[in-house]
């Protein structure tokens, strides 16, 4: 993720983080958009945004972070982070089926926070006024 472009959005109660992926040249072979006017189909980097995407609750998000903390580790002490990656659509939804584990400290955490994803709301990146389908970076800390 070196090219990542880290526009800091919201900070969630000190659980996550919202960065926007400006995508490498091998996500833009893979269906990213690179140019041109919004295509309702096409995903978009954030480099080519007027309007980055950004969380709609932080305190939802913070509160789905806390609830999808795993018992074992929580009570173990044991903390860590997470990266996920997927598309936010037009409507601000993250699309279930694009959700990745980018890293995670331990496959547990990895596996929580993936279960949440679908559930954080956001505002959709615009290009000018149009909502468009965007890559999203998020962040997570799990801290016990």
């Amino acid at each position: 993720m070196s090219r990542a472009l880290l526009c800091r959005l919201a900070s969630v109660a000190g659980f996550a983080t919202l960065s926007v992926v400006v995508p490498s040249a091998a996500s833009a072979q893979a269906g990213v958009q690179q140019a041109g006017a919004p295509q309702a189909d096409s995903v978009y980097a954030a480099s080519e945004l007027t309007t980055p995407p950004k969380l709609a609750s932080p305190s939802q998000a913070a509160s789905l972070v806390r609830s999808s903390y795993p018992d074992a580790l929580k009570k173990a002490s044991v903390g860590g982070s997470v990266q996920l990656q997927f598309v936010v659509d037009q409507k601000g939804k993250v699309d279930p089926s694009s959700v990745e584990v980018v890293a995670a400290s331990s496959p547990a955490l990895g596996e929580a926070a993936k279960a949440i994803a679908a559930r954080i709301e956001f505002v959709p990146g615009k290009m000018g006024s149009t909502p468009v389908r965007t890559v999203v970076l998020l962040p997570l800390t799990y801290r016990p």
